[in-house]
């Protein structure tokens, strides 16, 4: 155990950096906290092997981590944490500050320590009551001195993670623009030139369609489909703790009885639960009937058919599901998809042609203008279909809208002096925009505001540097799971 803990006058202020990296790697499903010591090596990592002792040495200092994170909720929710997910990714950056010979002091363990809430006593270090909280097996069930080479380590990624953090800046004129964009109000019009419109009067020949298919056969792949099968059983209604407990005894028990062989549908009468089914979907189009996340439904995708899942809570009670079905993706035969081909070509065709006719209107917008004609009747007559949005910010997502997120760049360009856009390509053909008003940032509130949206616009700076460093990492690293037996992302 590192010497003496010590309570300090004034804690460090600590940068939990490691939320980043814990974002990026917890979702639902929770792993087994030890890998079959049979197993020689728990994984590979930039092509070395990573034992499984120190997989699970750095997998319960990830679970420790978490605990400092989430206190008490762990142990409710903790089982929903991808803490495999989480190791490795503790595992990367721990190679890489120590590639970048970066250490951490027994001073500074010892001082992070004391600064931790669980282990103190009205304000101050308390030794005894950090001992027993570490070595307790309803809490950490930790060795003190494991637990401490647990934060030693933490620390180190931490450091790694200011370094890469950096020290952002901006400038004035970045600062204002930022603001503006999520600030300033505007309303725009906008004209589509409709592709499938501008190629109503075409016609494609059978040798066209099969030559097109041929060309583009990815673009007609069918994604990977999935089946389930699953049982839910839903709290009552008013639902006391005691009631939603017997229904996730029944769930669990349920669960039990499956991993040892037990046949689903038979297997959940006896639980008076239904078994039902959802028809096949894709990780693209989930089931909305589903109170799914994404990060579940990635790993349903992961899952063999055959497979049941843990018993899960739901806003509504517990589930349990089986992959049923596991259909692989695949490129259809043209004689399965003839007129989706044919579509495709003529939409193909369509967006062309919709180019040329908008680039010949913007030129009789451009004169109609000055002309003081209206927007819209310029775009109408040219064969447009118009559309105006309500009042939103730059920066804004609007439901509903569908192209407004493809416009926000090109609407930044855009003032009362220089009102209209040129053709912009959309995934829906391509259009016009017109600025038909702005709402300006009020210049006061802005300067009351400055300050604390700095540092804000910072902090996103520094998290986005984090993002995309661990990103490269893995790709880099490009780890293989044993305990998984598949490429971590």
């Amino acid at each position: 155990m590192l010497n003496i803990l010590r309570h300090k006058g004034v804690a460090k202020k600590v940068l939990w950096f490691t939320t980043s990296i814990i974002v990026l790697s917890f979702g639902f499903f929770g792993v087994a906290s030890h890998i079959d010591r049979s197993i020689n090596i728990a994984g590979k990592m930039y092509g070395h092997g990573v034992s499984v002792r120190d997989f699970n040495r750095s997998y319960l200092d990830s679970r420790d981590a978490a605990i400092l994170l989430y206190g008490d909720q762990f142990f409710k929710y903790g089982n929903r944490l991808d803490l495999e997910s989480q190791t490795w990714d503790r595992l990367l950056l721990l190679h890489e500050a120590k590639k970048q010979g970066i250490k951490t002091s027994d001073q500074e363990v010892v001082d992070f320590i004391a600064t931790i809430p669980f282990f103190q006593t009205n304000g101050k270090f308390d030794q005894h009551k950090y001992e027993s909280i570490v070595q307790n097996p309803q809490i950490f069930d930790r060795k003190v001195h494991d637990f401490e080479e647990g934060i030693r380590s933490y620390l180190s990624i931490q450091k790694l993670l200011e370094q890469v953090a950096g020290n952002p800046s901006l400038t004035p004129e970045e600062l204002k623009k930022e603001y503006m964009l999520k600030n300033e109000k505007i309303k725009l019009t906008y004209a589509l030139f409709e592709p499938l419109k501008a190629a109503r009067n075409l016609t494609v020949t059978g040798v066209e369609i099969k030559q097109y298919y041929d060309n583009n056969k990815e673009l007609f792949r069918k994604p990977v489909m999935v089946n389930i099968e699953y049982a839910s059983l839903n709290f009552p209604a008013k639902a006391t703790d005691q009631q939603k407990q017997a229904v996730k005894k029944e769930v669990t028990g349920l669960a039990k009885e499956l991993k040892a062989g037990g046949d689903f549908q038979a297997t959940a009468q006896t639980h008076k639960m239904q078994v039902k089914e959802s028809g096949l979907f894709s990780q693209a189009q989930p089931l909305l009937t589903f109170a799914w996340s994404p990060e579940l439904v990635e790993k349903i995708f992961t899952m063999k058919q055959g497979q049941y899942s843990p018993a899960m809570e739901t806003p509504d009670g517990w589930q349990i599901f089986r992959i049923k079905e596991h259909k692989d993706s695949y490129v259809p035969e043209l004689v399965e998809i003839k007129d989706e081909v044919k579509n495709a070509l003529l939409t193909d065709k369509g967006f062309t042609l919709a180019k040329a006719k908008a680039d010949s209107a913007l030129k009789a917008i451009n004169e109609g203008l000055k002309a003081n004609k209206t927007f819209k009747e310029l775009a109408l007559a040219q064969g447009a279909k118009v559309e105006e949005t309500p009042t939103f910010s730059r920066g804004e997502y609007i439901a509903n809208m569908g192209l407004i997120a493809e416009f926000q760049e090109e609407t930044l360009k855009l003032n009362m002096q220089n009102r209209l856009s040129s053709v912009l390509t959309t995934s829906q053909g391509p259009v016009i925009i017109y600025l038909d008003s702005v709402e300006p940032i009020d210049e006061k509130q802005f300067e009351a505001d400055k300050e604390n949206f700095k540092e804000m616009m910072l902090a996103q700076r520094r998290n986005q540097a984090i993002v995309d460093f661990v990103t490269k990492l893995k790709l880099e690293a490009n780890i293989q799971s044993v305990t998984n037996q598949k490429k971590i992302k």
